[in-house]
């Protein structure tokens, strides 16, 4: 005769015994509510500095909403670690409490020369010591924006990569890719942090790179045009001052699509094709208008070709493969 059997584990956290997985109020309230304190902080940041001075009123709403977030996160942390095993209520108010830190001290420090390293440098170390304690993504989050801030005011003060009133656009896409690089290799070394930190990294890049094509494109638009009313005569004329910089920024952002590529092969997460897709999307349109391309059907036909000969080699290798072996997309 056996012995009793031995009790069923216990139910994953959020999933009702024997049921369907059950309704998580919790997480959404504690997102609701982080949501409404950083907007409270962002109206600070933005208002506190507006005439100048330091308008205590708005910088007293940022205070209390980043003591609010910090105190909600270390009550939680420590009179709540075990009711809150998933640490929602310790990251996420730590998470944009210490992002309220570095804002308030910015605003704080207004235009010193040390402003972006401090906020910057004090909300990288405290990132790096909730991610320690618990994990998680919103202190990588945190961190990775705290670093951003930092390393553009660096390279600034190093290279001067915008002087005279003139748009550097080979240095500023080169120290772009480069902090897109560095991160995604120093979050690589942990799995907690592999994706998100090339993840965060990469749409900082993405925005900068589309922000940085745009920019020339107006500015290439509006040289032309001036120079044509100076004329008074024909149309705009066509200007190649910032051709170098756009073919730079084209090669440095299909470099940077091959390296999510080899990214998401070996992740195989969404977030790395997805950067691939927004890059490309974004830089190669504006390319063509700071190039002003007379023909732009021409890049069309070329780089549609590609595309569409990967996906006929990405459907040949899916056919080929036997029924049941092929990975999940």
């Amino acid at each position: 005769m056996s012995g009793p059997s031995a009790p069923p584990p216990p139910p994953p956290p959020g999933r009702a015994p024997g049921g369907p997985r059950s309704f998580d109020l919790d997480r959404p309230v504690v997102a609701a509510g982080v949501a409404l304190l950083a907007a409270a902080l962002v109206l600070s940041t933005a208002y506190t500095r507006k005439d100048g001075d330091l308008d205590w009123s708005n910088y007293t709403v940022g205070l209390l909403a980043t003591f609010g977030l910090l105190a909600i996160a270390a009550l939680a942390l420590v009179l709540a670690r075990a009711a809150d095993p998933v640490t929602d209520l310790f990251a996420w108010p730590g998470a944009f409490g210490i992002a309220g830190v570095g804002l308030m001290i910015g605003v704080a420090l207004d235009d010193s020369d040390a402003t972006a390293y401090v906020a910057g440098l004090v909300v990288v170390a405290l990132s790096v010591g909730g991610l320690l304690l618990t994990r998680r993504g919103p202190f990588v989050v945190t961190a990775v924006l705290g670093l951003y801030v930092t390393y553009l005011q660096g390279m600034d003060d190093l290279f001067s990569v915008a002087e005279d009133d003139e748009i550097g656009g080979v240095q500023i896409a080169l120290a772009l890719a480069l902090f897109a690089v560095l991160v995604t290799a120093a979050g690589w070394v942990l799995e907690e942090t592999r994706v998100l930190a090339g993840a965060v990294a990469g749409g900082l890049t993405v925005i900068g790179f589309a922000t940085l094509t745009g920019a020339l494109a107006l500015a290439q638009a509006f040289q032309a045009v001036f120079a044509s009313f100076d004329s008074g005569e024909g149309p705009p004329a066509r200007f190649d001052e910032y051709d170098n910089d756009a073919w730079v920024i084209l090669v440095v952002a299909l470099l940077l699509v091959a390296g999510w590529a080899v990214c998401a092969a070996l992740t195989r997460h969404v977030v790395y094709r997805i950067l691939m897709v927004a890059m490309a999307a974004s830089v190669i349109p504006l390319v063509t208008a700071v190039l002003t391309v007379e023909h732009p059907s021409w890049w069309g036909v070329v780089i549609g070709g590609v595309g569409g000969a990967l996906l006929v080699l990405a459907s040949l290798r899916v056919l080929r493969r036997p029924a049941g072996a092929a990975p999940p997309l």
